[in-house]
């Protein structure tokens, strides 16, 4: 049996190979096998209690490599890249570094605007304040029921952010949600239903 190499993608862009310490510089790496340190697996617990009902769920979080790369700059040669399933893709310094924070955000999400996205799959959430008035550092994420355990913590959900970037502020009108009714269609393994501003 061979064992997989692992990698460890710093803050500051530095992959390492997680076991021997060394820089790597070079050559294609498969996503599963890059860990970001603060952006590995963790529980968050949502309060979404009402005035009739006190209501709290234990949800599992976990970050795709797309909150830290992005698709190759055609044209250009890149030393490094990642293999995302069937897709290849490159580690983003913007994106990385924006990163840092995404794990406070998700953390946060009762608190801060959700969307409903066109593909009617995911949301969207994001922090204007983060950066001016036309961007906005944005994640994509998907929740469904799913029951597990993690650090000895009993879930309720997963939540699976897809990926995560500054862009332009979602449309307005009518796709703005919160996280009430996001778990409450995920109880029922549907979504908010997109609606056309």
């Amino acid at each position: 049996m061979t064992l997989r190499r692992r990698y460890r993608l710093e803050a500051n862009g530095q992959l390492s190979d997680a076991r021997h310490q060394c820089v790597v510089s070079s050559g294609t790496i498969d996503a599963t096998d890059i860990e970001v340190p603060y952006l590995r697996p963790h529980v968050v617990t949502f309060d979404i209690s009402t005035k009739e009902k006190t209501d709290q769920v234990k949800v599992w979080v976990s970050y795709s490599c797309h909150c830290w790369s992005q698709k190759p700059v055609p044209g250009q040669t890149h030393a490094i890249q990642v293999q995302d399933g069937g897709r290849r893709r490159i580690i983003d310094a913007a994106r990385l570094q924006q990163s840092q924070s995404l794990r406070k955000m998700i953390e946060d999400l009762g608190n801060i605007k959700i969307y409903v996205t066109k593909s009617e799959r995911n949301y969207g959430c994001y922090r204007a304040k983060q950066s001016d008035w036309t961007q906005a550092y944005t994640a994509d994420f998907t929740i469904k029921p799913e029951r597990r355990k993690f650090d000895n913590i009993r879930c309720q959900f997963s939540l699976r952010v897809e990926s995560a970037y500054t862009r332009g502020q979602p449309e307005k009108g009518g796709s703005k949600t919160s996280l009430r009714p996001v778990i409450a269609k995920a109880r029922e393994g549907k979504v908010v239903k997109y609606r056309k501003p």
